[in-house]
């Protein structure tokens, strides 16, 4: 099924069918950086699931790889990878500590990381400081020389750098972040990068980036519309990792081998990061959604074509406004932002809050009111949410 970008920015829009449960036509869920609806189909997964787990039992591992597999080609699509190249979890906290387990902190006790990192990455990262990993904080602002500043710091003892492709917080892109992997090849280091703010909806290749032999992350709850429990890991192909981290799937045959025997094997391909068993629920949603995807035709070239028009229908709206900067403002153009619009604002939680009144859910960061549009959104609701935003401004001022 084809679709213009003019059948997605009318009146309704011709995508929310596929989203009724949501409620996407009644209420403007401007949260599509943190987590999208799911389309209706994916319910059908629970019902697959289940016949699995109930007809199947211990012998359901086979269709459970198998989904898992079309997991991992579906991803490596989004960015043009291969399967093989492809680890899978259930969070990107759980594929991070999978990696910093491969690191050799002894010899190379310092990670450089930026201070707009997720929680997840940022957490860990605080706790192994604790334990004497020496961690260098770079301010994210201005994004324009971040990576520069970066690898201005890498040196000998720098085990790896970490850091994402759009900021965490302020929604901006990093620029020239294809310049950062010969730095840390030059040093040895290790080059981990959290995409999950660009697959699907940014154009995002690993050859254009030149992130063929870095360690790059994402999931499926943002813009794959896949809910929690999908996330993967994009592992440098033709080197041979021990993560020292490793559960019984990150072997040859989880099934027929023995995953204790010594010395430790490990899979000839990415899956030598994958943990143990996990509800694959995920999976068969996972599927689901891949299939919805291709059934409209929703491809990431589409996809991102949408979310540019959004976020330019967005930012027009928002500039006419006229608002004093010191109260709320647009530090960047929308050719530098990521898939969502963050405005800068000493009342950014307050605005979220009057917004959500209204029926407008936003989120915010600090002082970022963040904005986060989806595809099955119409221009009117989005020209509705900038109504929304200046009756929340007349409140706080």
């Amino acid at each position: 099924m084809s679709l213009s970008l003019q059948d997605l920015t009318q009146s309704p829009n011709k995508l929310a069918n596929a989203y009724r449960s949501s409620a996407v036509a009644q209420r403007i869920q401007l949260t599509g950086h943190t987590h999208q609806a799911l389309p209706d189909v994916a319910q059908q997964a629970y019902q697959e699931h289940w016949e699995c787990l109930s007809k199947y039992g211990e012998e359901r591992w086979e269709k459970v790889f198998d989904k898992a597999y079309t997991l991992r080609e579906g991803f490596a699509a989004m960015i043009d990878d291969e399967a093989e190249n492809i680890a899978l979890a259930s969070s990107i906290h759980d594929l991070f500590v999978r990696f910093l387990s491969i690191l050799p902190l002894a010899e190379r006790p310092r990670i450089i990381t930026t201070d707009s990192e997720p929680p997840s990455i940022r957490r860990q990262l605080g706790r192994i400081a604790e334990e004497g990993v020496e961690i260098v904080t770079v301010a994210s602002e201005p994004a324009s020389d971040l990576v520069e500043r970066i690898a201005g710091k890498i040196n000998d003892k720098t085990a790896a750098v970490c850091l994402s492709s759009v900021s965490y917080e302020s929604g901006h892109q990093t620029l020239e972040l294809d310049t950062l992997l010969p730095v840390c090849q030059k040093f040895g280091a290790e080059l981990f990068v959290d995409a999950y703010q660009s697959v699907n909806v940014l154009p995002f290749s690993l050859e254009d980036y030149n992130l063929h032999q870095a360690f790059v992350v994402g999931g499926g709850a943002k813009y794959c519309q896949m809910g929690s429990g999908t996330c993967f890991m994009h592992v440098p192909p033709g080197r041979d990792f021990r993560p020292k981290v490793t559960g019984w799937f990150g072997c040859f045959d989880p099934i027929y081998d023995n995953p204790a025997a010594t010395p430790i094997a490990y899979a000839d391909d990415a899956s030598r990061f994958n943990g143990s068993t996990v509800d694959a629920l995920p999976y068969f949603r996972g599927c689901k959604v891949l299939e919805h995807f291709q059934q409209w035709q929703l491809t990431p070239d589409f996809l991102f074509e949408i979310n540019h028009h959004q976020l330019n229908l967005l930012a027009r709206e928002f500039l006419a406004l006229d608002l004093p900067k010191e109260m709320i403002h647009l530090p960047v153009d929308v050719e530098y932002m990521g898939g969502f619009l963050a405005l800068k604002s000493p009342h950014a939680r307050s605005l979220s809050e009057k917004m959500r009144d209204r029926g407008v859910h936003t989120d915010y960061r600090g002082h970022w009111l963040r904005l986060g549009p989806a595809p099955y959104l119409c221009d009117e609701q989005l020209e509705d949410s900038m109504l929304a935003l200046t009756e929340a401004l007349d409140e706080v001022k």
